[in-house]
C-alpha cells in the first residue's frame, strides 16, 4: 500500500452521516470531493482538490478488507521487545512500564494506562511528528475552524502501539492511526480523557476504555473488528459513520500523503 497513492496536495475531509460523493466537472478534466456527513470531518462542498481520485476510491477497496482487530499478545513483555529488562517472562499482575504506556498483565487480562510517552514530538516514521502530521490533518483535511481532539488522539494511538521498539511497521502503524483519527475526529469538540484501557489477549478487536467524559466516569466498549461503540457502560450503543469505509479511506490517503510522499 506505501506505494499505492501519487502526490495529492490539499485535501478537504467532512465526516459524520451519509454520501460520498464524486463530481467531474464539464469541459475540464476537473475533479471536486464532496461529503454530506455529520459526526465526522466536514469538507466545502464546492472546494477544488488536487486529489487522485482513482487514488482514493484504490483506497477505499482495501479498506474492505483490512481488519481492523489486533493481536494483543504484543502487550506480552516476552514480545520480542529489545528492552533487556523485557527479556523474562512479565510475572502476572507485574507493571511494565513501555515508552507509551504503562501496562499490568494477569493472565489473558490486560490493563493499559498511556503515560505521556505517545506525544507531539512522537516521530513514528520517516523522522516525522505526529505534531506536525495533526497539523497536517488540522490545516488540509478538516473543514476551517475544525481540529482534532489532539489529547484523545495521543492517547488512543498509545493504547494500540504500547511502545516504540513494537511499532516499526508502517501498515501496522497506519492501521493504528486510521481507527484513532477516526474516534478523535468523531469526537473533536469533546473533553474526554482515557483513564485506562482493559484488554483480553483472546478478543483483539475490543478496547474497554475507562473515561471520563461530558464531566462523568465511564467505560466505553469499541469493537474495531466489528466497527461499534457502547458507552454508559456497555449499555447503550453509540451510532456513528466514523469506521465506515469511505471515510477511513480519506485518512489512509491522508496518512500515506504525509508520510510517504
Amino acid at each position: 500500500m506505501k506505494n499505492m497513492f501519487v502526490r495529492r496536495s490539499a485535501l478537504m475531509l467532512s465526516v459524520a452521516f451519509a454520501s460520498f460523493v464524486l463530481l467531474t466537472g464539464c469541459g475540464k478534466e476537473e475533479k471536486k470531493l464532496s461529503f454530506e456527513l455529520g459526526d465526522m470531518p466536514e469538507v466545502a462542498q464546492d472546494s477544488d482538490t488536487d486529489i487522485d481520485i482513482d487514488a482514493l476510491n484504490e483506497a477505499a477497496d482495501a479498506i474492505k478488507d483490512l481488519d481492523l482487530s489486533q493481536d494483543n499478545s504484543d502487550y506480552d513483555a516476552d514480545s520480542g521487545n529489545t528492552k533487556e529488562a523485557e527479556d523474562e517472562k512479565q510475572a502476572e499482575g507485574e507493571l511494565t512500564e513501555y515508552s507509551y504506556t504503562d501496562v499490568v498483565r494477569d493472565g489473558n487480562d490486560i490493563t493499559v494506562t498511556p503515560n505521556g510517552g505517545l506525544n507531539a514530538s512522537t516521530e513514528l516514521y520517516d523522522g516525522k511528528d505526529l505534531g506536525g502530521f495533526l497539523d497536517y490533518v488540522d490545516d488540509s483535511v478538516l473543514e476551517k475552524g475544525r481540529t482534532i481532539n489532539r489529547d484523545l488522539f495521543y492517547d488512543l494511538l498509545a493504547t494500540m502501539l504500547v511502545d516504540k521498539d513494537l511499532s516499526s511497521d508502517f501498515d501496522q502503524i497506519e492501521k493504528n492511526m486510521l481507527m484513532a483519527l477516526a474516534v478523535a475526529n468523531n469526537f473533536h469538540d469533546v473533553d474526554i480523557e482515557i483513564l485506562d484501557c482493559e484488554l483480553d489477549a483472546d478478543n483483539a478487536a475490543e478496547y474497554r476504555y475507562n473515561v471520563n467524559a461530558f464531566g462523568t466516569d465511564d467505560t466505553w466498549i469499541v469493537n474495531y473488528g466489528d466497527r461499534t461503540v457502547y458507552m454508559n457502560d456497555g449499555a447503550t450503543e453509540y451510532h456513528s459513520d466514523m469506521f465506515e469505509d469511505k471515510y477511513l479511506a480519506v485518512w489512509m490517503v491522508a496518512i500515506e500523503e504525509y508520510y510517504l510522499e
